[in-house]
């Protein structure tokens, strides 16, 4: 993601994740929080979606790289574990706050926990955008245009305001639910959400990439990059939920270096196919064991053709 955006994410940015329901936004806003704790950076979580507690056991499953279903089992063992961590890492603050909060909600937040910890926030993660409410009441929530509007330049205004890391994440459509490749049209909500973001992100998934581990990034819109239409293949850790790249070997065979389809959706179209040696009867020699692997069985239409009018025309003569 570095390599794609130039160097990263910058401070006062807007970022999106955008995914459809249960793609993973709060999975990749919370993996985001961790590796930036581990690198010694202030961060705050405020989820307007999820629980405190669930927020909380899968950050310590990702962190400790325990299963989730093991967190509550191995307590003790998981909690010595994080204080060791935490040692050396930055702050991870997780807040739950109720939706139809706003922008002045969220600095007053940020305000008492920067008085009370007596640090500077330096990652803010929102979980997530399309729950939170104008500033300004005379605007209708139906009209989702103007609030996503309203709502998104409030967020980059608090970002550049704390000169701080943004990243929050926004729901896509129906449309997109069959779709492969992303674009602004399946933002669900205003398009003026997309048009205030410096970054955004399409997260991609299917019922094989889980199975396999994987998850995929689309770039549907960079400022500071030339990335957009490119793709992101990382690796998913089902037991610990923790989202990282790809090894070296599997990155020169299905890393997203170039536009268009990945390897991975390819290689989940692809069907195997059967080399070997054909004899007169039609039946395949595997090469490698030398033994029958199977006759082909195939109808060509035009070969049916041929013999009907041959026997049309022969009953005639």
């Amino acid at each position: 993601m570095d390599r794609k955006l130039f160097g990263g994410f910058n401070r006062g940015e807007l970022n999106i994740f955008a995914g459809g329901s249960g793609a993973g936004k709060s999975l990749f806003l919370a993996n985001l929080g961790v590796n930036w704790a581990l690198m010694g950076l202030n961060v705050v979580y405020l989820t307007l979606e999820l629980s405190e507690a669930l927020v909380s056991m899968r950050i310590d499953a990702m962190l400790t790289g325990t299963s989730t279903k093991d967190i509550f089992k191995d307590i003790d063992d998981v909690e010595m574990k994080v204080k060791i961590i935490g040692k050396k890492s930055g702050l991870l603050q997780i807040k739950y706050m109720p939706s139809g909060k706003t922008a002045n909600d969220i600095r007053a937040y940020l305000k008492e926990y920067e008085i009370k910890v007596g640090k500077k926030v330096d990652v803010l993660l929102v979980d997530y955008l399309d729950l939170l409410m104008p500033l300004s009441k005379k605007i209708s929530p139906a009209d989702l245009f103007i609030k996503d509007k309203y709502v998104s330049e409030e967020l980059r205004n608090l970002a550049v305001e704390k000169n701080c890391v943004f990243v929050t994440a926004a729901q896509l459509n129906r449309g997109a639910v069959e779709e492969v490749e992303y674009d602004h049209s399946h933002i669900s909500g205003g398009l003026s959400k997309i048009q205030t973001a410096d970054n955004v992100f399409g997260i991609f998934t299917s019922r094989a990439m889980r199975e396999r581990g994987r998850y995929q990034l689309q770039l549907m819109k960079t400022r500071s990059s030339s990335g957009v239409g490119m793709k992101i293949d990382l690796e998913f850790n089902l037991e610990s939920l923790r989202i990282s790249d790809l090894p070296e070997d599997e990155q020169e065979n299905n890393g997203a270096t170039s536009r268009g389809s990945s390897s991975i959706i390819e290689s989940i179209k692809a069907r195997s196919t059967i080399q070997g040696r054909i004899d007169d009867d039609g039946v395949i020699t595997d090469p490698t064991q030398g033994a029958p692997v199977g006759k082909i069985r195939a109808t060509v239409e035009s070969s049916k053709m041929r013999e009907i009018l041959n026997k049309q025309f022969g009953d005639e003569d």
